[in-house]
């Protein structure tokens, strides 16, 4: 071929080319227009659950939390920090909401208890604002890191429901102040440091409900008399004095055992409901404590069967007779009787007699319970 013609093919070519660059330019046109109007198809398209008034989204987040005062846990599916995942809107919303962060589960030291959880409480604490707390640990037989209490401590105004496991009496210690809102305490203490000075928590006007765990510190901690509901496990030695000054009493559940001493005549006049078992089925029962107690209200009485031991009607017929009550309902609890039900409900007057073998130890009483403490107060 010769140069010429060379030349001339390949000026064809560029045109050929330039054709179809002209071509595809002209179809990446029309897709990048039919692109367009898919797009704005699509973007005018409304989810319908995004089309609901904030209000009302609000209102179906509050009913994906537990109630108030039960708690949600920091992390996971059931914490309302999983709805700040889903959408823009819906986490505007979620971090709107205060109430949905005011009741919280709080880590133990088995669990996760690094710097971003700390960082993850600080969040919830401060996005709940201004509301009443409830602050609720999983496990009350792991101790709360002494950095969280702290974090804890200093919204200690806003404390309405309060459960804490502290590791030693300078903890506690930290505790101490006003908080006005109170109204329900469960502490547990590791009993093996001793307190550099009692510990004093006066200043608090709505407390009602007290759970005391293994305590053996000094009997004027608490405003016993303001008292309508006390939880007591494994506290021994000072139990007698606590109750003749928790003289308003309404509910009282004592987890007893045989250790504990005798005690004079304790009168609880306000006392409705009574419950008495042991901590573990294996535990010896403290059966003599039953006969300390004159309780002139009393309606409702639930008691171990191990606490009756070999002659329950005797035993009952004296408390109801020194007590002078007229008790309306009877349960006995625990799956190992001494005596037939037919023969309690034979020898005994009382309106209603039940059995329920399901609740034997502390363990099987505590949701139960506590949904008590909170209903009297």
């Amino acid at each position: 071929m010769s140069i010429a013609s060379s030349r001339a093919a390949d000026r064809a070519r560029i045109a050929e080319i330039e054709a179809q660059i002209l071509s595809l330019k002209q179809s990446i046109l029309h897709l990048e227009a039919e692109k367009l109007r898919t797009q704005e198809r699509l973007d005018s398209y409304a989810y319908p659950i995004l089309t609901l008034p904030g209000e009302i989204t609000a209102e179906i987040f509050m009913k994906v939390v537990p109630v108030y005062p039960s708690p949600s846990p920091l992390t996971g599916l059931l914490s309302p920090t999983t709805l700040t995942h889903v959408c823009h809107e819906w986490r505007e919303i979620d971090l709107s909401m205060p109430a949905l962060w005011r009741a919280i589960l709080c880590p133990d030291d088995s669990l996760d208890t690094d710097a971003a959880t700390l960082c993850i409480l600080e969040s919830w604490l401060n996005r709940s604002g201004c509301l009443p707390l409830s602050i609720s640990m999983e496990y009350i037989w792991n101790f709360l890191p002494d950095e969280f209490v702290v974090a804890l401590v200093l919204h200690r105004a806003r404390w309405e429901y309060v459960t804490l496991a502290v590791f030693s009496e300078r903890t506690v210690h930290t505790l101490q102040g006003a908080m006005p809102l109170l109204r329900q305490f469960e502490i547990r203490i590791d009993g093996e440091e001793r307190p550099l000075s009692p510990v004093r928590f006066s200043q608090v006007p709505r407390l009602r409900s007290v759970t005391l765990w293994e305590f053996d510190g000094p009997t004027d901690i608490l405003p016993w008399s303001q008292l309508t509901s006390l939880t007591s496990i494994f506290v021994i030695e000072c139990l007698g004095p606590i109750l003749k000054r928790a003289v308003n009493l309404v509910h009282c559940h004592l987890v007893l055992c045989g250790r504990q001493d005798l005690v004079p005549d304790i009168r609880l006049p306000a006392l409705e409901s009574l419950v008495l078992t042991p901590f573990v089925e294996s535990d010896i029962p403290a059966p003599h404590f039953l006969t300390t107690l004159i309780t002139l209200s009393l309606r409702s009485r639930e008691v171990s069967d191990r606490f009756l031991q070999s002659d329950p009607i005797v035993l009952l017929n004296s408390f109801i007779s020194k007590s002078g009550c007229r008790l309306q309902r009877l349960c006995i609890t625990g799956d190992t009787p001494s005596i037939s039900e037919e023969a309690y409900r034979f020898s005994i007057s009382i309106p209603e007699v039940s059995f329920d073998r399901s609740l034997k130890d502390f363990d099987s009483y505590e949701k139960t319970l506590t949904r008590r403490r909170y209903d009297v107060l």
